[in-house]
């Protein structure tokens, strides 16, 4: 069975494997228009490809590297009839129409670029210009299988144990689901049959509980209910004992700024940004920073500030420096290394050498080496600028969506505006590539305040271990929260002089 639907798809652009030149129109838009869906990757699984046709805010997505021209695909297929997915049934999807259709491969731009279906719009016509007829494959009596929801880290024996299944909205829930126990030759027994407990619709699906809480016999079991089957879980008394292991031991040092960091054979990334920080200008910035008019710092834009290219974790999805984000990375460890002191050690940390290594002890606490590491680029922060500021960020939009190595997102030499664009300097040292990282330095007092709160629990924790830092954070706390509190002053009374006097502006009188 085929449900029939004719869709009228909103007038987009695109970037349309051939060279072309870059040839914008009077709107800033490429000369062809057409629609695009983004259709299918792998099984209709991903995300949209967030490359605009618009050269956003004045930023190229794409580094020509001089030449002035881009890439261009071709399409895989054209046709005015193409069908999707015809090995799979529950996905196979058809789709026709009186324009021309071409089939791309978005990845050959983007590696989270989806399979594209476009159509070329026709030129100096207006209405309705184009439609496209979409059949989906429509199984009859399809029903989703259920989805099991548990604890997938495991439970302690004496904790609440309530599995939540999620089920078609036309599935009819089974009665019972079983605790399965899996025994030592491999094989699996039944350990607890219980009741399956209605909890009701929740938007396209209707869920049910499964509550097994009275099993506390220690183990590995999984969930049967009906045909489907869970993964295996534990349910023992240490099964929160290492939770967090994974993430200090890979994912934390994994993303430890201007450092070289190893795990075994694998260089995770290079020493990035040795280059430094330049003084960010006026900008309307792509990621949503702002520098303004004034620099708030005694350096001019496009100086470097010298000192930030130390310590510092990378953002959660790129490799800018969030100041307020670091601020409370390192207060969560500080927090971490007063109430429990772990003494966790599997990672070699040398700030002299820049060098990390996974899995390698040092003799030295993990989480204090965590401390010291984002302590040291918050406190050249304060100590260079000035006061914090609000971002370490690329300069250039074409390497923020970059996924390889860190280290590679810059050529490492200093920006010459003297020199021509990709031209390095006859000392190796300089270069005419504009990609150095910008500092945002426009001055938040609030952000000062919590950099002042972080510094002092910072100087208590690195006291013993690193006292240089730990004098250097303190007296950074006391300036900054001194400054800030007077900012912070003189805002709230302005604000009141403000309120007091505006009865000028309006007419009214006493």
């Amino acid at each position: 069975m085929k449900n029939l639907l004719s869709l009228f798809i909103l007038v987009t652009v695109s970037l349309a494997g051939r060279a072309q030149a870059l040839q914008l129109n009077a709107r800033e838009y490429f000369e062809r228009q057409g629609v695009n869906v983004l259709v299918y990757s792998n099984n209709f699984n991903g995300g949209f490809n967030d490359e605009k046709p618009r050269q956003f805010k004045g930023f190229k997505t794409y580094d020509d590297r001089g030449t002035a021209r881009f890439v261009d695909p071709l399409p895989i297929e054209t046709a005015h009839h193409i069908t999707l997915a015809t090995d799979q049934a529950d996905r196979m999807v058809s789709i026709s129409s009186d324009a021309e259709l071409k089939l791309y491969d978005g990845r050959i731009l983007a590696q989270n670029g989806w399979y594209v279906l476009r159509s070329v719009l026709p030129a100096n016509q207006t209405g309705k210009v184009l439609s496209w007829t979409v059949e989906p494959h429509a199984i009859p009596g399809w029903i989703r299988e259920p989805n099991i929801g548990f604890s997938q880290v495991g439970y302690v024996p004496e904790q609440p144990k309530v599995a939540v299944i999620e089920l078609d909205k036309n599935d009819q829930p089974q009665a019972t689901a079983s605790l399965m126990r899996i025994l030592a030759d491999g094989t699996a027994e039944e350990a607890f049959v219980g009741a399956v407990n209605n909890w009701g619709p929740y938007y396209k699906y209707n869920y049910v509980k499964f509550d097994f809480t009275s099993v506390t016999t220690p183990g590995v079991y999984y969930i049967q209910y009906g045909a489907t089957r869970s993964n295996d879980f534990l349910i023992d008394e240490h099964v929160y004992d290492q939770i967090t292991d994974a993430t200090t031991d890979v994912w934390v040092p994994i993303r430890m700024n201007h450092m070289y960091v190893n795990e075994g054979y694998r260089t995770w990334h290079g020493e990035p940004f040795k280059e430094g920080y330049l003084q960010a200008p006026e900008s309307d910035h792509f990621d949503l920073h702002r520098q303004g008019a004034t620099t708030d710092t005694k350096y001019k834009p496009l100086e470097l500030i010298p000192g930030l290219n130390v310590g510092g974790f990378f953002d959660a999805g790129d490799f800018d420096i969030e100041t307020g984000s670091n601020i409370n990375v390192v207060q969560n460890f500080i927090r971490t290394w007063e109430l429990f002191k772990p003494q966790r050690d599997v990672t070699f940390v040398s700030q002299q050498q820049r060098y990390v290594d996974l899995h390698r002890p040092d003799g030295v606490p993990d989480i204090l080496q965590f401390i010291e590491h984002g302590t040291l680029n918050l406190v050249a922060q304060a100590e260079q600028i000035g006061h914090m500021a609000s971002t370490l960020s690329n300069s250039v939009l074409d390497n923020y969506h970059h996924l390889g190595d860190a280290a590679s997102i810059t050529d490492g030499l200093h920006y010459d505006p003297s020199l021509k664009p990709y031209e390095v300097s006859a000392d190796g040292k300089r270069s005419g590539t504009p990609d150095d990282m910008w500092a945002f330095t426009t001055r938040s007092p609030r952000l000062d305040q919590q950099a002042a709160t972080m510094f002092a629990a910072a100087s208590k924790a690195l006291k013993g271990y690193n006292d240089d830092l730990a004098a250097r954070a303190l007296a950074q706390s006391k300036r900054l929260k001194q400054e800030a509190d007077a900012l912070m002053n003189k805002i709230a009374a302005d604000r009141q002089m403000e309120a007091d006097f505006s009865w000028l502006g309006s007419g009214e009188q006493g």
